[in-house]
């Protein structure tokens, strides 16, 4: 069992069961497998893996392997209040390992097509790179600006212990 926070600030934590997870190969790629649990019967995790491989071919293994999906399908629409002056991060000065990671990932996603250009913006944010465990580096977007000029959800996920009494 494990201590975990319950989602929202100053909530109660709770003790979890993790399961486990076991990593099973689709191919002779290391990079591509999926995860499931170690503590399955089994009969459930043979035919688990065979359904997993048999369907491998409608599964997408990153964002760049969906070009074909529908923008207006997918693409979501921030509730940006507009009495909030935007704010322009002041400019980082990234390393060269970092610039050559910012531009191999900006240029994978406008390929496919998951991000354009965009000249004169009003709200500039900075990126981060981060190294992963796999030792390629992560990118991220600094959003703390325009997260305080987006408007709250009314509808915020339920807690935990209220959704289980």
């Amino acid at each position: 069992m494990t201590t975990v926070p319950t989602a929202g600030s100053g909530g109660p934590a709770m003790e979890v069961n993790c399961e486990e997870l076991e990593k099973v190969l689709v191919g002779s790629d290391l990079e591509r497998f999926f995860q499931i649990g170690s503590e399955l019967p089994p009969q459930e995790k043979s035919a688990l893996i065979a359904f997993l491989r048999q369907n491998v071919d409608v599964l997408a293994w990153d964002p760049y392997e969906a070009p074909g999906v529908d923008p207006d399908f997918i693409c979501h629409h921030l509730n940006v209040n507009s009495a909030i002056t935007p704010k322009r991060q002041a400019p980082r000065r990234p390393s060269k390992e970092h610039t050559d990671a910012m531009r191999e990932e900006v240029a994978r996603l406008k390929k496919a097509g998951t991000i354009k250009e965009v000249f004169y913006p009003e709200l500039l944010a900075n990126t981060v790179v981060v190294r992963k465990k796999s030792g390629k580096w992560r990118v991220y977007v600094d959003f703390t600006n325009l997260n305080t000029a987006c408007s709250k959800d009314p509808f915020p996920m339920p807690r935990i212990d209220r959704l289980v009494d």
